[in-house]
């Protein structure tokens, strides 16, 4: 949270840079920053001084050109490039119109570049953002600082949050967007009672990806192989399977952790950096699971990986294979 109350006391201080970069998975937040600043810099009877660009759609010269036109009304020119494409580590050459004017950016226009993926520090146009200008990465929040953030929206409601109702829709992720969502829901779900519940929570939110793929490796640590087998369908059903794999393997490498850190003795929530109510769940699988199962099966799907990569097996035919396997491998 450090980087976004930072970024915005620079703003109310009036230290305002020709040219940023935002970046990194938490876009909600991204959002609420462009807000602040088309708020402080441009005129409220202005429209024609805040612009907002598709960085897949339009090109280099025309972002150059609309952040180099003049203002009417406000005191700066506000750009905005959403899915900005030049900061990334693919095989795409730097623009030179565009590292021309990050060479010396345009004093009277605040551009903001916008994108949710990983930057490529190499590259010479961050190395020119960095100079004449600012790149923020916008990582997730931690648990502590989410929920304070739900503390707050709901006394903005004129209510308060139970400890445990907060701890509840942490169950959601930790994605703002998603969080805020599923937040409004609860909100409006309680209408005019001054006191929102684990019960509200519980009653309203949707569970995500994650709780999808923690309830198919809980139903595998019981030894409930076809209730595993058929969560995990379901989830690919909506997940391409990539992000089923590194669920899979974040939350086997969770147990592991767990194993080696000893359960009781230590901190889980601290030394594996996730809610309470996720380590409590991860050491109740860790008691079920054994540590060379979960290994086991850890490095078996990262085999399936490089199989499914070169072609050579089908990702769910190999997912169930290797899951029997292992099932027949404890039975004997």
């Amino acid at each position: 949270m450090r980087y976004f109350l930072e970024l915005l006391a620079e703003l109310e201080a009036g230290l305002i840079r020709p040219v940023y970069l935002f970046y990194g998975p938490e876009v909600y937040l991204q959002r609420e920053a462009v807000r602040r600043f088309k708020e402080a810099l441009v005129a409220e009877e202005s429209g024609f001084d805040y612009t907002v660009l598709d960085g897949e759609e339009v090109s280099p010269r025309e972002v150059v050109e609309t952040a180099g036109t003049y203002t009417l009304f406000s005191p700066r020119r506000l750009v905005v490039v959403k899915n900005a494409p030049y900061f990334g580590s693919s095989g795409k050459k730097d623009d030179a119109v565009l590292l021309n004017y990050l060479r010396r950016p345009c004093a009277a226009a605040c551009l903001i570049f916008c994108t949710a993926g990983a930057v490529d520090k190499r590259r010479e146009a961050w190395k020119l953002v960095q100079r004449h200008g600012k790149a923020v990465e916008f990582a997730h929040l931690a648990p502590a600082d989410i929920k304070k953030w739900f503390h707050k929206r709901a006394r903005q409601e004129g209510k308060s949050l139970e400890p445990a109702a907060a701890e509840s829709l942490l169950a959601a992720g930790r994605d703002l967007t998603v969080l805020h969502n599923e937040l409004e829901k609860v909100l409006a779900y309680t209408g005019e009672s001054p006191v929102i519940t684990a019960a509200d929570v519980q009653a309203v939110i949707t569970p995500v990806r994650e709780e999808a793929v923690f309830a198919a490796v809980d139903a595998f640590g019981e030894r409930r192989y076809t209730a595993a087998i058929a969560k995990l369908r379901a989830v690919l059903a909506r997940e391409p399977q990539g992000v089923v794999l590194a669920l899979l393997l974040r939350q086997l490498r969770l147990i592991i952790l767990a194993h080696e850190l000893g359960g009781e003795k230590v901190s889980l929530a601290r030394e594996l950096g996730v809610p309470p109510f996720v380590a409590k769940k991860v050491a109740a699988q860790a008691g079920r699971f054994a540590r060379k199962d979960a290994a086991a099966l850890f490095w078996s799907l990262l085999e399936l990986d490089a199989a499914v990569k070169s072609g050579r097996e089908e990702f769910l035919a190999g997912l169930e294979r290797r899951l029997l396997l292992l099932s027949l491998r404890e039975s004997v």
